[in-house]
């Protein structure tokens, strides 16, 4: 739902703050949250994480979830999250098809 590439200082702040709701098909679905994990990120130039291309590591948080596998049919997902004045606010409209396996 939000998350944060810097290092750990940069995490433990904007974690300190985050907060966040997800609704699936109008349930309520519990985040995780992901304090402080190491992770990589791959840009090419002129990305939003860092502008340039190239690789380089940093530490990642935020608060996650992760959906089952959907029926196929109609779906609704609600994400709305927050922490300082970072905000995400996204509804979803999921078509799921059959599978043909």
């Amino acid at each position: 739902m939000v998350n944060l590439v810097g290092d750990h200082q940069d995490c433990a702040a904007f974690m300190k703050g985050a907060q966040g709701t997800v609704a699936l098909d109008g349930k309520p679905v519990k985040p995780e949250a992901y304090i402080d994990d190491s992770i990589m990120v791959e840009g090419v130039q002129g990305n939003q994480v860092t502008g340039e291309e190239g690789r380089f590591t940093g530490t990642g948080c935020g608060l996650w979830v992760q959906l089952p596998p959907l029926a196929p049919g109609a779906h609704s997902l609600k994400i709305h999250g927050r922490s300082d004045d970072f905000y995400v606010d996204v509804d979803y409209a999921l078509t799921v098809g059959a599978s043909s396996v």
